[in-house]
């Protein structure tokens, strides 16, 4: 039994002491452990980390001394009346509570990086378009190309097919012509949709003689020269890209077309039905794919 009083008292004596260790840090006189809880609750809400906040006062003969620490941050005054330091606690701990730095927040989910294009890149095209210069009348052409890409520069070749046109003189007689050419250029590409074009061109005109020509034959020419072009893709939806362009041709070989009359002498000039003009040129729009 007396083990047992003993007992009871020394918990009894360490439950009191709990309660009153609250308030050790601040003297009656000055304020109180909860009043300053009540207090904090009262500006930052029911949810203020009160156990978090450490408040001491200390007092000295004329001037007592306050300290608020939450966490490693120190805040400390002096001041006569202790008092004034217990309302100037409160302040002090809104303020450091308020200035804590905000948990970072969860970084979002990114779309990995698109990988960087890898040259060269081979493209395949097809165009139809016009052609106007190189026939006797501006005809419908179709284009198949391929090029191959670098970032800044590129090689291109194409086949082209012209319809046919007909050249015919006031007497009824002319010929009947169509072309198949190919052209090859080099390529300055400051951009992915924009192209200049340097190159070579040629197309062999394949005629037959028509209207009343009593010996209607064939024969062929070639028309030839450099080419200077320009295109531009704004469609891009890789692999498919779309885009037009343009190119002019300077016929350096001008190909001719004549009748002869085989009943006049040979020294005698046929007549030209149809020569080639100095300056040809033609547009497309393409569709391709690239790789």
């Amino acid at each position: 039994m007396h083990r047992r009083a003993i007992a009871a008292a020394l918990l009894t004596f360490g439950v009191s002491s709990a309660h009153a260790s609250s308030d050790l840090g601040i003297p009656p006189e000055c304020g109180s452990r909860a009043a300053f809880d009540q207090a904090l609750r009262a500006r930052l809400g029911d949810t203020a980390p009160t156990d978090r906040v450490s408040v001491v006062i200390t007092r000295a003969a004329a001037r007592s001394h306050l300290r608020v620490q939450i966490g490693a941050e120190v805040r400390e005054l002096d001041d006569p009346s202790c008092t004034e330091l217990f309302r100037a606690s409160l302040v002090i701990a809104v303020a450091m509570l308020g200035h804590e730095p905000s948990p970072a927040p969860e970084p979002t989910p990114t779309a990995p990086p698109t990988p960087p294009l890898r040259y060269p890149r081979l493209s395949v095209s097809a165009g139809v378009g016009v052609n106007a210069g190189t026939l006797p009348h501006a005809v419908p052409a179709l284009e198949l190309e391929s090029k191959v890409l670098w970032r800044h520069l590129g090689v291109a070749a194409s086949l082209r097919y012209l319809a046919s046109a007909a050249e015919m003189t006031a007497t009824n007689k002319g010929v009947e012509l169509r072309a198949l050419g190919f052209a090859a250029s080099g390529m300055f590409r400051p951009s992915r949709l924009w192209e200049a074009r340097l190159g070579f061109a040629a197309q062999r005109l394949a005629g037959e003689g028509s209207g009343s020509i009593t010996q209607q034959g064939s024969d062929s020419a070639w028309a030839a020269g450099p080419t200077l072009g320009l295109a531009f893709a704004p469609l891009q939806l890789p692999p498919v890209w779309g885009g037009i362009g343009a190119e002019g041709q300077l016929n350096a070989v001008r190909g001719r077309f004549e009748i002869l009359n085989y009943f006049q002498p040979l020294s005698s000039d046929a007549y030209v039905v149809y020569r080639v003009p100095w300056l040809a040129g033609s547009a497309f729009v393409r569709l391709g794919m690239v790789w």
